[in-house]
């Protein structure tokens, strides 16, 4: 397995993975950098070093040197993104043993050029689990404005895409955006995200908690996660100044990030007293906070890549089993809406937002019970760990006869 980012570092998906092939019986390396994600600097005993062999729970990890993640800042980005790709290709050739095939994580894209070096040198075929459209994804976000450069990226990508054995995506609308850039249908499976069952779960009202938390007596809109640009989080701001004079509705945001203290600059500008700001809570406590929440809210910037997108959270989400309000447009609002799992509204639309709050609001305990359960058995039929886990093993294998 090939990841720029694994355990301590946060993103589950890869260390998940990768502990659910161990469990299935087979011998599982991952080639990783030493830790320093979100950060700038390297995690507490992880002093660098040419390489390091640690372990995690029985899998076998190559960390390799390479600068520092660079923050906000683009070129030290690049400089952390290509000294990985240096490390793996010299180091990690090196080092690795005799493999069967190769699980590599996007991005970011020059893992790619790792990934095809190495499985020109071992003779081991790889797939790609592309999480992010690249260059799209960085045009989009403005952390790479030269179009020189995100025009490398595509070719790049375009290159990759010939060489790799098979490319998972998490959804429909990204399998049509690689079809489009001309990668082969058949080289391409839907492989959704998953959540783990045994962190997100569904759990009873807390009384206390709810006191504790002032969330007590108020029609509480939850959205809990990462509070950053993509999030558009301007929307539920603007919202809840449209409903302030309906006394029970409350807007609450669990979570961190680096619109926090706009977002509640914001807040108090606009006189607001229904927006509260709790903070980060680690994932075994998000359970307990959605449990006092009546709708669990995602909303991404209206762009082209959040409708091909399904946000991570929404399978959280529904592992708890809560009514969703789903304010992001295309395969996230599809999945939704046929599973009967809660209400759809466009983003960026504080208006309609509002409306669809205030259609959630008149219903019935029972008919957001109804949605609650319909959100919970979707998850445990189609998006557990085990089964995920079970369908990239599938494709791996597939590879490597």
């Amino acid at each position: 397995m090939l990841s720029q980012y694994f355990y301590p570092e946060p993103g589950p998906r890869v260390h998940e993975l990768a502990l659910g092939f161990l469990n299935k019986g087979h011998q599982v390396t991952v080639i990783t950098g030493f830790p320093t994600y979100p950060y700038t600097h390297f995690y507490k005993g992880y002093r660098p070093h040419f390489w390091l062999w640690d372990s995690y729970k029985g899998v076998r990890i190559l960390r390799l040197p390479h600068f520092p993640h660079g923050g906000k800042s683009s070129v030290k980005r690049v400089l952390h993104y290509v000294s990985f790709m240096f490390s793996t290709v010299v180091l990690g050739n090196l080092l690795i043993r005799k493999a069967d095939c190769m699980y590599v994580f996007l991005p970011p894209p020059l893992i790619g050029i790792s990934a095809w070096i190495i499985g020109l040198f071992r003779r081991i075929p790889f797939m790609y689990d592309v999480q992010d459209i690249w260059p799209d994804a960085v045009a989009v976000s403005g952390m790479i404005k030269s179009k020189m450069v995100i025009k490398l990226l595509g070719l790049i990508e375009k290159f990759i895409y010939l060489k790799v054995a098979a490319i998972s995506v998490p959804s429909p609308g990204y399998k049509k955006n690689l079809i489009d850039k001309g990668v082969p249908p058949d080289k391409i499976q839907i492989i959704s995200n998953w959540s783990d069952e045994s962190v997100y779960k569904a759990l009873p009202y807390n009384n206390s908690l709810a006191g504790k938390f002032g969330m007590k007596g108020k029609f509480n809109i939850l959205f809990a996660g990462n509070l950053g640009k993509v999030q558009a989080l301007d929307t539920v701001i603007l919202t809840a100044k449209l409903l302030v004079d309906i006394r029970d509705i409350q807007f609450v945001f669990a979570g961190d990030g680096v619109e926090e203290e706009r977002l509640k600059l914001l807040s108090k500008e606009m006189g607001l007293n229904n927006v509260l700001f709790l903070g980060r809570f680690p994932p075994k406590e998000i359970s307990e906070i959605c449990s006092i929440a009546d709708v669990l809210l995602v909303h991404l910037k209206n762009d082209p890549l959040s409708k091909i997108t399904i946000p991570s959270k929404t399978f959280s989400y529904m592992a708890i089993g809560k009514p969703i309000l789903m304010a992001v447009e295309g395969d996230a609002a599809t999945l939704i809406r046929s599973k009967g799992a809660g209400v759809t509204c466009s983003p960026e639309n504080p208006p309609e937002m509002a409306n669809a709050i205030n259609t959630i609001r008149h219903m019935s305990h029972r008919e957001r019970e109804i949605m609650g359960d319909a959100a919970r058995n979707t998850f445990l039929k189609e998006f557990r760990r085990d089964i995920i886990v079970d369908k990239f093993e599938k494709l791996l294998q597939d590879i490597s006869y």
